[in-house]
């Protein structure tokens, strides 16, 4: 099973998300995953790997909206799952392990093209 590096586990309990691409269903589509911490601490002495709450996002959108810097909303995302209150790295590793095969392609949120 895939784990998170320091530096991700860092970026995750001082509220940075984690996000990449991943391959879509269709080719008229992007597919994206998301992670992020529910409650951001601004030190990470002050909050515990295995209480820490997540939530993780995957999501496919139309290239449209991306190549033309639409908004998007929940009414446009296709397979779209959302879950929430993941509690723990661990756990948050288990549900991550289902869309994404190598953490290692995931990177702070901004640095990715992901919409939401």
């Amino acid at each position: 099973m895939q784990v998170f590096d320091t530096r991700q586990i860092n970026n995750l309990l001082s509220g940075v998300g984690l996000a990449c691409e991943l391959e879509a269903t269709s080719g008229m589509n992007r597919a994206f995953v998301k992670v992020k911490a529910i409650d951001k601490q601004k030190y990470l002495n002050k909050i515990e790997p295995d209480l820490a709450r997540f939530y993780l996002r995957k999501y496919e959108v139309p290239t449209s909206y991306l190549e033309n810097e639409w908004d998007v909303t929940d009414d446009e995302l296709i397979e779209s799952v959302h879950e929430i209150n993941i509690i723990g790295i661990k756990n948050l590793e288990k549900y991550l392990a289902q869309y994404l095969d190598n953490f290692g392609r995931l990177v702070s949120e901004w640095n990715c093209e992901n919409p939401l």
